[in-house]
């Protein structure tokens, strides 16, 4: 049998070198942001934006630069991992999510900055901290997603997929389907057990809110 030479993926892009420079220029500005500020530094800040969690001076950089990088390291690693796989068999989806890979570290390495600010400026900071991350994340969703559909391929699957998204197929006995958009699995809508398998998927995340409000 002829062996077959696994895809060539460019273990790096482009989009790596932003969180980067984000780190860099921090790097370069951190001490300045942190003369003259109370130690330990305030860094968590609960719904009404006081504060309720601190971290020393000392331990801050560790913070600062450890989150961002741990969250390239995770998306990173969730690409290569499915490189060659039936998920990802010729490395485009891989490639696909370095958008997303450059720009949630670098908008959490903003909120780092920002964070210096707030004991300054007032808590009005946390609202332009919040508004940046999520303005990145989302510009690196769109992005991914754009490529995504680039990188789609007409399968026996396609025509079962609805709004491109959701698979319904009561012929395929099988639960769980690889993704068409993006890496990992998506349930097959058309068995009456993938409602109630989605329902306890969401039954925490509707425990945290009942509680939230509760409180």
């Amino acid at each position: 049998m002829e062996q077959v030479d696994p895809p060539r993926v460019p273990w790096l892009s482009p989009w790596d070198l932003l969180p980067l420079a984000g780190a860099l220029a921090l790097a370069f500005a951190l001490p300045g942001l942190m003369r003259g500020l109370p130690d330990p530094i305030p860094t968590h800040f609960n719904a009404r934006g006081i504060a309720n969690g601190w971290t020393s001076q000392t331990s801050y950089p560790w913070l600062a630069f450890g989150l961002p990088a741990a969250i390239w390291a995770v998306l990173w690693l969730t690409g290569r991992a499915f490189v060659g796989s039936d998920q990802d068999p010729d490395g485009r989806k891989s490639a696909a999510m370095a958008p997303l890979r450059g720009l949630i570290p670098l908008g959490l390495l903003g909120m780092m900055a920002g964070g210096l600010f707030i004991p300054r400026h007032g808590q009005g900071v946390i609202a332009w901290m919040i508004g940046g991350f999520l303005a990145l994340t989302t510009l690196g969703i769109v992005l991914v997603a754009r490529q995504l559909k680039q990188t789609l391929r007409a399968d026996d699957r396609s025509e079962h997929y609805r709004w491109g998204l959701f698979y319904v197929n009561a012929e395929d006995p099988a639960l769980w389907v690889p993704k068409r958009l993006g890496l990992g699995w998506t349930l097959n809508f058309a068995h009456g057990l993938s409602w109630f398998i989605l329902a306890l998927l969401l039954l925490p995340v509707a425990l945290v809110i009942g509680l939230t409000r509760t409180r």
